[in-house]
């Protein structure tokens, strides 16, 4: 009886995140959703999938953060983005004409999360291509953030572009667990934010001097939001 309770429980949980994940779907298209679902966890830097591997599911993340690297030459690799709890990845591989992942995930903290064969999704998309807008609206969102970052790089100043980075990934180091907190180091603020490593160094210290964090670079804290967010919207057309 406790182990159909925990089951039921299990479920009802599964239930709600995909609610929030497809609110276009009705009860029944999420329990084919769930059901052909699996839940899988993996630790602090371990792959989810390389680059060059098929893609097969759409991945949600219940618990953690992930990024993602693409590699640009032998020796070297760049962090392309983040994903945390409640976001999704895999949605261009599953649309796209050869379904092949471009970048390699890697989990930078313990992580749980939902694998969804593609073609679950395809089969709830024959008859409700509802779900497909809510694929467009993360997808969408996510154009506007690269665009946003695009932009910064041609307008912004390199401590605009810092601040701007910081106020971005702030959710991913809110966690003080030392095994759910997330870790970067000065080479991935300088991809995140289009700089040298050399630079996100110097911009640190002079935010770090106009009060509006502390720490350092891989454990930091902001301590003032506002000012943060004054730095980073202030405009500028330097290049």
């Amino acid at each position: 009886m406790k182990d159909l309770f925990v089951k039921k429980n299990e479920t009802m949980n599964s239930a709600k995140k995909f609610m929030t994940l497809f609110p276009s779907l009705n009860q029944e298209e999420l329990e084919i959703l769930i059901q052909s679902s699996t839940e899988l966890r993996v630790k602090k830097e371990q792959n989810i999938f390389i680059a060059g591997e098929k893609a097969y599911s759409i991945y949600f993340i219940t618990s953690g953060c992930v990024k993602f690297t693409k590699e640009c030459d032998r020796n070297r690799s760049i962090i392309s983005g983040l994903a945390k709890e409640g976001d999704c990845f895999g949605i261009y591989e599953m649309f796209a004409k050869y379904p092949y992942y471009e970048r390699t995930c890697t989990a930078i903290t313990n992580c749980e999360f939902m694998s969804v064969p593609n073609v679950a999704i395809s089969g709830i998309g024959e008859k409700n291509c509802s779900i497909y807008l809510d694929f467009l609206r993360r997808i969408c969102r996510h154009s506007s953030m690269l665009y946003n970052r695009i932009e910064g790089v041609r307008y912004k100043t390199a401590k605009q572009r810092l601040a701007a980075c910081f106020l971005e990934i702030h959710p991913y180091f809110m966690n003080r667990d030392n095994v759910k907190r997330a870790y970067l180091n000065r080479s991935d603020f300088a991809d995140l934010s289009d700089m040298t490593p050399e630079t996100v160094s110097r911009v640190f210290s002079e935010l770090k001097k106009m009060g509006a964090i502390e720490g350092n670079i891989s454990d930091f804290n902001i301590v003032d939001l506002n000012l943060l967010k004054e730095i980073a919207e202030e405009k500028s057309y330097e290049n």
